[in-house]
């Protein structure tokens, strides 16, 4: 089985948890593995953990994100997704695997070496309008500012998809997602999402199954369709000329939600597509080769590790 970018499966080194429980006899045991072992910036792994007893949780922990996995197997194996935020720095980073069994809990330093990513810079000339927020327009800009907020501080637990995710518009990709964008010969904000191409008016579809978390018409992306897919993970789909999703509603994946178009401070038309994995920004075009919800056991061959 291969990843995004049709990486294969890697094993992890050994590691050794760490923590203070009360002497009960021998500690669990736990094969780890990663896929891929070395993420970029702005990727999507799978960890998929085994333990020789069972647990009731583990959790990813990347300094203020955390990723629960989610128990399989009579709870001997926990997978789940895990992004590298796009301006997270590369090289080292430190996570921790925490695990819980009954009222013992034990915490884990691990590692994970990200390769830097592979962003473009971007030199554009505009008029200023599309870089300065007018007087005028900056409390409508706070305001929409806490909607979005509101929408990430309350994520569904469940995970709502259970299908390979798919594009939202069959169009060609900019391949701009990170890219460091220069305007009037200024350095701005990188860009979080990836555009694709599409004239005013073709049809954009959910990505994946999910809730419609928002669905509004905001100054910066314009008509703004926002997905909770459960499991800590969004997809965001910018300047569209319609929306079609209705906030609260659940829809399927391809089901129509909106049209391409030029809403909001952009130039043309296009959608802008992203995506936030436990607040990670991640590119949305690894969410197209994820595994499903159900996916295979992965055999243990990594050495054991001990929680003790």
């Amino acid at each position: 089985m291969k990843l995004p970018g049709g990486v294969p499966f890697r094993l992890l080194p050994a590691l050794l948890l760490a923590a203070v429980l009360p002497a009960r006899g021998e500690p669990p045991r736990l094969t780890v593995e990663a896929i891929p072992e070395r993420p970029r910036q702005g990727d999507v792994f799978l960890l998929v953990l085994r333990s020789d007893r069972p647990l009731d949780a583990l959790t990813a922990v990347d300094g203020e994100r955390r990723a629960p996995l989610v128990a399989a197997e009579g709870a001997r194996v926990f997978r789940g997704l895990v992004g590298i935020d796009f301006e997270s720095a590369a090289g080292s980073r430190a996570f921790s695997l925490e695990a819980v069994a009954g009222e013992t809990k034990s915490a884990a330093p691990w590692r994970v070496d990200v390769r830097p990513g592979r962003f473009i810079v971007q030199k554009l000339s505009v008029d200023p309008k599309f870089v300065e927020v007018p007087e005028a327009e900056r409390e409508r800009v706070k305001a929409d500012q806490a909607l979005v907020a509101a929408v990430w501080k309350s994520p569904d637990e469940a995970r709502h998809w259970t299908m390979p995710f798919v594009k939202p518009v069959p169009a060609p990709s900019q391949g701009n997602f990170g890219a460091k964008r220069v305007y009037n010969g200024q350095t701005r904000s990188r860009h979080a999402g990836l555009d694709l191409s599409a004239p005013t008016g073709t049809p954009v579809a959910a990505s994946g199954a999910g809730r419609v978390a928002l669905s509004q018409d905001l100054y910066f992306s314009g008509g703004t369709v926002i997905l909770d897919h459960g499991g800590g993970l969004f997809t965001m789909y910018f300047h569209l000329s319609r929306r079609d999703a209705k906030e609260g509603e659940m829809v399927a994946a391809g089901a129509r939600i909106g049209a391409v178009g030029a809403t909001g401070r952009v130039t043309g038309p296009h959608l802008h597509w992203a995506a936030r994995l436990h607040g990670a920004r991640v590119n949305p075009a690894a969410l197209l080769s994820l595994p499903s919800a159900e996916t295979p056991a992965v055999k243990p061959r990594a050495k054991s590790l001990d929680i003790d």
